[in-house]
């Protein structure tokens, strides 16, 4: 089978091309869908699992998978939050019944949490010991016991598209640019590696579409200030999921994984 998670090569592309001012959003999603396909070859449309915060870039990767694979295939969608009030489970449930989608929700006990929190920490003491990694623990350890092998997940394209305020904050362009090269730079080892390396402890491959070379090309080729301003982050990816997204997850207010384990 090819190697479909090949984000160690291709994090090491330029975050920053030279511009192409007439970049169109139907050839970002043209390219998005071939992404994701070529990651769809992975199940052989049997039983697909993804992630699923539902936010803006994991529903918009489910809604481009339901599209190309159709109604009749089995998608599992995975969400963990500290409660039933969670921003990402209320948000999940609302995209998992528009997309058809096989359904899990962890809201794991304190007891839980803290037994994960004692695994993690001692078993990977070069981490910052923060309740994210904890978070990630716990759903992988979620989707193993639900059989599953490879999960698609969606880490990258903050970091391509513009997602954090640091990003959209400065004013001047050169600065905006330094954001953007220092948050690409840090993806692999603030992120990428503390994931997999979760994930491979249940015996987990990590599929990203948004780490697939041509979809890091044509973005870094967009104009930093076309993808993000002060008002508003990921600007192409927001004009695309108007196609298949409601506005209420469009514009839903970024969470993070960072506080998956809180109780709202």
């Amino acid at each position: 089978m090819e190697n479909l998670t090949p984000w160690r090569s291709a994090i090491k592309l330029p975050v920053i091309s030279p511009q192409n001012n007439n970049w169109k959003s139907a050839e970002l999603e043209a390219i998005l869908k071939i992404a994701i396909g070529t990651c769809l070859v992975y199940y052989q449309h049997t039983r697909i699992c993804t992630t699923l915060s539902g936010g803006l870039d994991s529903s918009l990767c489910l809604a481009i998978i339901r599209s190309l694979v159709g109604l009749n295939v089995e998608i599992h969608t995975f969400t963990t939050g500290g409660s039933i009030r969670h921003p990402d489970i209320q948000a999940a449930r609302l995209v998992s019944k528009i997309f058809g989608t096989t359904h899990h929700e962890l809201i794991p006990t304190q007891q839980k949490i803290e037994q994960a929190q004692k695994k993690v920490f001692s078993t990977w003491q070069d981490e910052p010991k923060r309740m994210a990694n904890v978070g990630v623990f716990l759903t992988y350890d979620h989707i193993a016991k639900n059989g599953f092998k490879s999960v698609i997940a969606h880490d990258g394209i903050d970091e391509l598209m513009g997602g954090y305020w640091e990003h959209r904050q400065p004013n001047d362009e050169n600065e905006k640019i330094k954001a953007f090269e220092t948050f690409w730079g840090n993806l692999k080892k603030d992120h990428l590696l503390l994931l997999t390396r979760k994930a491979q402890y249940f015996g987990i491959e990590v599929i990203f579409p948004y780490l697939q070379q041509a979809v890091i090309e044509y973005i870094s080729t967009i104009p930093v200030n076309e993808r993000t301003t002060r008002q508003m982050n990921k600007i192409p990816l927001r004009i695309i999921a108007e196609k298949y997204l409601p506005r209420e997850i469009i514009d839903r207010k970024k969470v993070g994984f960072c506080s998956v384990l809180d109780t709202h």
